[in-house]
């Protein structure tokens, strides 16, 4: 057996190295059937050794895949919880969402008439529900200037309830009551979102915001920073030949039984392919603004008069509006223009007044431009210069002192990024001496 001679001569070495005796190694050595049992002892114990380490491993390896396949199992179980029809009623409160906002505004102006008032101007409850990720419904609940009874100046108002379909991926339609896509504030006009207490003119008088309508609108991105809206609703409604305010803010009928004799058709492009721009441009065609000529005495419009006492029907108007918003670090800018091109047959409107009347009314004209300065995440700075003109179409009687210009400065602190403090000071100068100069201070708040 070589083995067993290698490890004779091998003792034997070992011995001679440290002085014994080859004789006494030799008589030192274990047997031949000795050193096979240990052998076979040794072999055994490996044996066992490697089978336990495989079995080890199998193990490890059915853990692990036990572990995989649990994983696997609940984030299909999650998925499965997720489907809307396999919510139960408890998840009804995880696909609804409530909030709001308000702001209340202190004005001290003094000119020809003077102002200083305090006053709650709107406190609005936002309601949402999705029913599946392709069906959402949005509603907001208005109520202003705190009371309603009596001679008191409040209201309550539905601002918006609609439901939203992606009918297409990126493409949505929705119905119900919803704000017009026009200007920058009529859709997004949270108090923590401008700058300033007061709405701007512009988007108070030509745009006027909170330009709501019953319809249908469809919108959705076309790419390369490009959207689009495009909405079929209810019309502006001149107000009464009884003397009533002959305004585009006051034609709003605000979705309460809203007369649909003559259609309004509202359509938008915008641009926010560069980082921080906005570019927006939207047109508003009005089919007759007199609704057909209705006197639906139910809601106190008696149709439109001349000097004669006939009826003026048949006042069609588009409204063109553009604008840009632009932030680039703390520097920001906001810019737009309005016009009304009107039927002419409405200067031919007396509405029971030579004062009030629709003299120059053809065209309406307003502009503005705000840049700002944020020196922190909590304080900016901002001016804007306000220009309106409601009778632009003419410079005769009640038509020449049509022209407004406002300018202010001021300040937000917002507290967080959905509270703010504002406080700004306008100089007026208007055609008719009315001059409102003056301070405003405001708190608002979102959530």
């Amino acid at each position: 057996m070589k083995g067993l001679g290698r490890l004779t001569t091998l003792s034997v070495s070992i011995a001679l190295s440290t002085g014994i005796s080859a004789q006494d190694a030799n008589d030192s050595l274990p047997d031949l059937e000795e050193l096979w049992r240990v052998v076979q002892v040794q072999q055994a114990e490996i044996k066992r050794l490697q089978e336990a380490l495989e079995s080890s491993q199998t193990r490890t390896r059915n853990v692990e895949i036990q572990m995989l396949e649990t994983t696997e199992n609940l984030e299909a179980i999650g998925e499965v919880i997720d489907q809307p029809a396999a919510r139960g009623s408890a998840s009804w409160a995880d696909r609804t969402q409530i909030g709001g906002y308000g702001e209340m505004l202190y004005n001290n102006e003094t000119g020809s008439s003077s102002s200083k008032e305090i006053d709650v101007q709107r406190f609005v409850i936002f309601l949402s529900h999705e029913f599946n990720e392709n069906l959402r419904f949005f509603s907001e609940l208005e109520i202003e200037h705190g009371l309603i009874e009596g001679d008191a100046p409040g209201a309550v108002e539905l601002e918006q309830a609609y439901l939203e379909w992606d009918y297409a991926d990126k493409h949505r339609v929705l119905a119900g009551m919803y704000l017009a896509p026009l200007g920058i504030l009529n859709e997004t006009h949270e108090p923590n979102t401008f700058y300033g207490v007061e709405r701007n003119l512009v988007e108070s008088r030509l745009i006027p915001s909170t330009y709501r309508v019953n319809g249908v609108k469809f919108a959705g991105q076309l790419g390369g920073g490009f959207s689009y809206d495009l909405g079929i609703h209810e019309g502006l409604f001149f107000a009464s030949g009884d003397g009533g305010d002959l305004t585009i803010r006051s034609s709003r009928q605000d979705g309460a039984r809203a007369e649909l004799d003559s259609p309004a058709y509202t359509g938008r492009i915008r641009y926010t392919g560069v980082p921080g721009l906005e570019l927006g441009l939207a047109l508003q065609y009005q089919s007759d603004m007199t609704q057909d000529g209705s006197t639906r005495s139910n809601i106190g419009r008696s149709g439109l008069i001349d000097s004669f006492g006939n009826q003026v029907t048949d006042i069609s108007g588009l409204l063109t509006e553009a604008h840009l918003v632009f932030n680039s670090g703390p520097w920001g800018l906001r810019a737009l223009y309005a016009q009304w091109n009107i039927d002419n047959r409405i200067e031919d409107v007396v509405n029971g007044s030579f004062i009030n009347n629709g003299l120059g009314r053809d065209l309406q004209t307003g502009y503005y431009i705000e840049p700002s300065y944020q020196f922190n995440r909590n304080l900016g700075a901002f001016a804007r210069f306000e220009h309106t003109d409601e009778r632009a179409g003419s410079n005769r009687g009640a038509a020449a002192d049509s022209e407004m210009r406002r300018s202010l400065v001021g300040l937000n602190y917002w507290l967080t990024e959905d509270t703010v403090l504002k406080f700004d000071y306008q100089f007026e100068n208007d055609a008719i001496d009315r001059d409102l100069d003056g301070f405003n201070l405001g708190i608002g708040w979102q959530f």
